[in-house]
């Protein structure tokens, strides 16, 4: 039997590395070489024990890139070889999310490391459709942070940037800074994200981010950013209390709320800002 070595999390505080067996692909499956491999804040909290679903023993990782080994199919364009990125979400195709082309909120929305056996490990097996192709002359390690950088991508999606001027970005962890960057890819010159690890703050400014410290910092800058208005756009992607207490007091009447980080709980927002000022919230997966 062949093995392959894995990052197996084993148990509240525990990962550990593994020798597993090696898998076998069927029909319309492929086995990618992993070369790079993210690891998410939802790893944290699987490996703290906390995570609703993932049980050990389990291998980690749903934010990967690689190349294709070995590959069955009758339909794909893919070949050994070829340089991938995975879709890491595993939809049931019959509810009513799968239904009307929103597959990604299926009702029963499972993912690869939380659910399965993920990409922390030399090979994974997936199913052809979940493959991506990446460009020739992209650096495999980069396509690693296609996964995160969906998300951002998606929760600009969920809105219109059509008149927006100044938006506020709560949190520069990594989907903060990815948010930051695709709004400033799509031509709006007054990004302000904040966060309040100073480190955090440093690398979003050697990014050519205009950062700011969480709170007064963050506030003062929008407010004089928008004419004492507002951010017409707030991304919310701390997950942390402090920004749900503080978001709705830094966007304008009628501004939008995209919420993008994930809270552990239900948390404090001033409901009579949303009420009587307009305020919409998204959420975003």
């Amino acid at each position: 039997m062949r093995t392959m070595r894995a990052a197996r999390y084993t148990g509240r505080d525990r990962v550990e590395p593994e020798e597993v067996s090696l898998p076998e692909i069927g029909s319309e499956e492929a086995l990618v070489q992993v070369e790079a491999c993210g690891f998410c804040g939802s790893d944290i909290n699987i490996i703290a024990g906390t995570h609703p679903r993932a049980k050990a023993p389990l291998t980690l990782g749903h934010e990967l890139s690689g190349h294709v080994v070995q590959i069955n199919t009758a339909g794909s364009s893919l070949a050994v070889g070829d340089p991938v990125t995975i879709y890491p979400l595993i939809s049931c195709g019959r509810c009513h999310a799968c239904a009307h082309g929103n597959p990604h909120v299926c009702k029963q929305l499972r993912l690869y490391g939380f659910d399965v056996d993920g990409g922390m490990a030399e090979y994974v097996k997936v199913p052809v459709s979940a493959l991506m192709k990446l460009p020739d002359d992209m650096p495999i390690r980069i396509g690693a942070l296609i996964e995160p950088l969906a998300v951002a991508v998606h929760g600009i999606s969920r809105t219109t940037l059509a008149g927006t001027e100044t938006v506020a970005v709560l949190g520069a962890g990594p989907i903060g800074l990815l948010t930051a960057l695709a709004l400033e890819a799509r031509g709006i010159s007054r990004v302000l994200i904040s966060d309040v690890r100073r480190k955090r703050r440093e690398f979003a400014g050697s990014l050519g981010l205009h950062v700011l410290a969480a709170g007064d910092d963050l506030r003062r800058a929008v407010m004089e950013s928008s004419k004492q208005e507002g951010a017409d756009l707030l991304f919310e992607c701390a997950g942390h209390p402090s920004s749900a207490r503080e978001m709705c007091s830094l966007v304008r009447s009628r501004g939008v709320i995209v919420n993008l980080g994930v809270f552990r709980k239900p948390v404090e927002i001033d409901m009579q800002a949303i009420n009587f000022r307009e305020i919409m919230i998204l959420g975003s997966r």
